[in-house]
Order: C-alpha cells, then sequence, then structure tokens
C-alpha cells in the first residue's frame, strides 16, 4: 500500500524535477562568449603585407608592381609579389618562417593562451583581411592554433611547384569593408552556423583597428563589447559618429593586450 502510494504519487514529482533540472541545462549548455580578432595591427602589431616585403630581393619592391598596390587591389599586388619571391628562388617554408617572426601585439598572446584555457566560455574567431596561411604560420610558431575556432580571411595555397598563391575571399562585398572580404557578413553567418549547432552567444567581444573593422561593428547590440585599438582608424569612425548613430554595443577603446584580457577575464 505505501509502496504503491509512493509510486503513484512521490516518483512522478520527483521525475519532474530531474526533468526540468535537464531540460535546464540542456538549454544553458550551448551558451558562450564569442571573441573575434583582427589580425593585422591587432594580433599582430604590424601589417602582414607591408611585413612580408621586407624579404623583397634586393630589399626594393620593382615599380611596376606598386600600382596594384596604389589601386587598393591588395590581394592582386600579392599574389604578383609572392610569383616574384618564387622566381627569385624564395621557398614557401622560407616565406612562411618569416612571417611567423612577425610581432604579436604586447599581450595578445596572453589573450589567446586565457581564451585556449577557457574553450567551454569562449569560442574565437579570427576576422581578417590578410590570408589564411600568414594567420596560420603566426599562430602555429607560438603553439596558439588550438585557441581559435576559425579564421576568416582571404585564401592561401602553396601549389605542387612549390608556389605560394592568395586570392580573395570575395563572398560578399559592401560599401564599408574592403573589396576582398565583408567581416560583418562573415560574422553573421558564423554566429548563425553555430547557432544551427546549439551553440548561442550571449556576448561577442570585437577587437579591431581598421575602418573594415566597423562593418561587423555596427550589428553588434547593447550586450556586446567592441574594443577599437587607441591611435587607429576604427576608434576614429566610432567617435565621429553622431548620437543618433552611435553603436549599440558598448564601446572600450585598448592599448594593449592585457586591455583585451581585463575585459574577458571580467566575464569569468
Amino acid at each position: 500500500m505505501t509502496s504503491s502510494w509512493v509510486q503513484k504519487v512521490v516518483r512522478p514529482k520527483f521525475l519532474k524535477t530531474v526533468v526540468e533540472r535537464l531540460a535546464f541545462k540542456m538549454a544553458t549548455k550551448g551558451d558562450k562568449i564569442l571573441s573575434v580578432f583582427d589580425f593585422d595591427e591587432t594580433l599582430i602589431d604590424c601589417d602582414s603585407d607591408d611585413w612580408i616585403l621586407k624579404l623583397c630581393p634586393g630589399g626594393q619592391v620593382p615599380e611596376w608592381m606598386w600600382e596594384k598596390h596604389r589601386q587598393r587591389h591588395y590581394m592582386e599586388f600579392l599574389e604578383h609579389f609572392l610569383q616574384y619571391l618564387h622566381d627569385n628562388g624564395v621557398t614557401p617554408k622560407h616565406t612562411l618562417e618569416f612571417m611567423a617572426e612577425a610581432p604579436y601585439t604586447d599581450g595578445m598572446e596572453d589573450v589567446l593562451k586565457f581564451i585556449g584555457k577557457n574553450r567551454d566560455k569562449f569560442d574565437c574567431v579570427i576576422a581578417s583581411g590578410a590570408n589564411t596561411l600568414f594567420i596560420e604560420a603566426t599562430l602555429k610558431a607560438r603553439g596558439l592554433e588550438h585557441a581559435v575556432n576559425r579564421i576568416d580571411s582571404n585564401h592561401g595555397h602553396v601549389d605542387d611547384k612549390g608556389r605560394i598563391h592568395v586570392w580573395a575571399y570575395h563572398k560578399h562585398v559592401c560599401t564599408i569593408c574592403s573589396a576582398d572580404i565583408c567581416k560583418g557578413a562573415l560574422l553573421s553567418e558564423y554566429v548563425k552556423e553555430q547557432a544551427q549547432k546549439g551553440v548561442t552567444y550571449t556576448k561577442v567581444v570585437y577587437v579591431g583597428d581598421g575602418r573594415n573593422d566597423f562593418c561587423p561593428c555596427k550589428g553588434l547590440g547593447c550586450s556586446d563589447v567592441v574594443m577599437p585599438r587607441k591611435g587607429y582608424k576604427l576608434l576614429e569612425r566610432i567617435e565621429a559618429l553622431t548620437p543618433e548613430n552611435r553603436l549599440k554595443a558598448k564601446v572600450v577603446p585598448w592599448e594593449q593586450g592585457s586591455d583585451v584580457l581585463a575585459v574577458l577575464e571580467s566575464f569569468l
């Protein structure tokens, strides 16, 4: 009699509590913070295209190459330059090893190490107008590749003749970003893809420096954080906004990696 009463009254109530707890865990287990980083002048303390020019035989880029650069056709310029290196005996191995020596911005290695140690709380994306080969080279040289979920950048490839090729991502074009890549569209796509996998982001922290970082920042909400580098174009553009056009996200300027680290640590 007692056993039957327990089975009919107590057990269903207990099971309901368990189900409710499991449902809550399932609903929240995918909640994370998304950190997004530009590469040139943000993760590294230089422009990768300028850095690689130091490899030029004779120390000076031929004048005939500069026209593409002046026209802001950076991928075409870099493709010509990499062909020039190949023709002068500079191997892909030498090129990427040299790229790996590009200096990281003070404190940024610590930021990526922190993210790598807290992968249960953070996802990390690099959104850059550089190229995947250069970015991967710098990450692997420092053992930081495990901290990054995805690299959205222009394409890079080494062919079977030992020649590096680069070409524009150019999946999207907007009036704010460069012709090569639209960071705003890529960020939006990534968030949607993750949501389909059950991962939702309670907050996005965007860290950048240049004009083409403004596009993704425009789409962020009031719970998100935009971190423009002090003394660079992104901050200038944000500060020039009128009150009615200001960003919804909180704006926190940074000078070095420790500033970014402090913001990420505050969310734990």
